[in-house]
């Protein structure tokens, strides 16, 4: 049974592309249904994220691919020729390592990032509750998930911040250890501070405070994270309150001083306070990092941890490829193999079935003979049955191909005689 994968990703595709074939999560059903009523198609799973659009489905045969490739040109509304230029196709074990290389975080644009694992289960529990998946592609989606976890668990892969906003949030976690319940002050709305509270705030925080020049848009940015809004030339008091402090802002000038720290330390009581200047020019003035209980970082420290991080994420990556790949050899040989199974077991049946008949009337023609020699003459059948079975079973499950071993399945039937 082929397994087939009908994409476009972040490599292959520009963003405006990917928007069109986009599946929005109201739209996944309808979309399952309508490719599992293709003629051909046994299962079907469809993953669709901001980086990537792909049908998997487990198929009779490749006369499928031409429906499926329809299916994304009428999504993206456009001609299929110039749609075929970001379309790839995978057939087989491709499709495996695909599979295991993406939910792995192999295939992301930044290596390791663990949100991809969630979003593959999502999509393959979606057609498991619509009653698209077949019992290959069930056996696909467990087996994908297993290797995803034992990649991040052997390897690490995921574990190391490779953006700023990230070493920023993961420098806070060596600081203060638990995140839940602390309070941050975002001074300034600019897009990494944006992204870097957005981080923070999945930690369980307890208030996000905003101050931006323009009031409204720290209303704005606030309302994102359920927090509040600040007055921008306010800022002091809320440094003794906050733990996290994060300046982005377009200012010519030091928005936090020493002084204003110093105070903040005292009416704290020594409580640590962890700051983040990702403003060039600098908006923290730097000599804060020498005051005890003050922890100072500014964009060019934090682009040295990502950029360690990556290199070292690299090569975890290459250990995390060894994995996927004895990963893939283990579970298409098992496919392989059962898939065999009803011809092997036909098979066997059937040779048995001559070798018992056979045996009985040699038996009846020798006559009387001891217990001894009848089990001798058995063992003597049985092996010979076995030697004869061994080379065309060992030929279909070795069978890479399913045209090879759908051929080797058709000339064994018909030599020996089977249904």
């Amino acid at each position: 049974m082929p397994l087939i994968a009908v994409g476009v990703n972040h490599r292959t595709a520009a963003v405006d592309v990917r928007e069109r074939l986009s599946v929005a999560t109201s739209q996944m059903v309808p979309t399952l249904e309508a490719l599992r009523a293709v003629d051909g198609i046994d299962g079907v799973a469809v993953l669709s994220t901001c980086n990537r659009v792909e049908a998997i489905v487990s198929a009779t045969g490749e006369d499928v691919i031409e429906p499926i490739v329809n299916w994304l040109t009428q999504r993206a509304g456009t001609d299929r020729a110039e749609l075929e230029k970001h379309i790839y196709i995978l057939r087989h074990g491709d499709v495996l390592k695909h599979l295991f290389r993406v939910a792995s975080g192999l295939d992301s644009m930044i290596v390791g990032e663990p949100q991809i694992a969630g979003q593959v289960r999502a999509a393959f529990m979606a057609s498991r509750e619509s009653g698209s998946l077949d019992s290959i592609l069930s056996q696909v989606f467990d087996q994908t998930m297993r290797v995803a976890k034992r990649v991040r668990t052997d390897t690490g892969i995921g574990e190391l911040a490779v953006s700023v906003p990230y070493a920023a949030v993961e420098l806070a976690k060596k600081i203060f250890g638990d995140l839940h319940g602390l309070q941050v002050l975002l001074v300034g709305a600019g897009e990494i501070g944006e992204l870097t509270a957005e981080h923070l705030s999945s930690f369980g925080l307890e208030q996000i405070f905003v101050a931006n020049r323009s009031h409204d848009r720290a209303v704005e940015l606030a309302e994102r994270f359920h927090g509040q809004a600040v007055k921008f030339d306010g800022i002091e008091p809320y440094l003794a309150t906050c733990d996290i402090v994060i300046a982005s802002t377009a200012a010519p000038h030091f928005v936090i001083e020493s002084s204003h720290v110093e105070r903040a330390l005292a009416a704290r009581r020594k409580r640590n306070l962890f700051l983040v200047d990702l403003c060039v020019p600098r908006n923290i003035e730097p000599a804060i990092s020498s005051i005890d209980g003050a922890y100072l970082y500014n964009i060019d420290d934090l682009q040295n941890v990502a950029d360690a991080n990556r290199e070292i994420r690299m090569q975890k990556a290459g250990e995390a490829e060894q994995i996927v790949e004895r990963e893939v050899d283990a579970f298409r040989r098992r496919l392989v193999a059962q898939d065999a199974v009803p011809t092997i077991v036909e098979l066997q049946h059937r040779l048995e079935d001559i070798r018992a008949a056979e045996l009985e009337k040699c038996l009846r023609k020798i006559g009387p003979m001891s217990p001894e020699q009848r089990a001798a003459i058995e063992q003597l059948s049985t092996q010979l049955v076995n030697k004869i079975l061994h080379y065309p079973i060992l030929q279909l499950k070795e069978a890479e191909e399913p045209a090879e071993r759908e051929t080797l399945r058709k000339t064994i039937r018909k030599i020996f005689g089977l249904r």
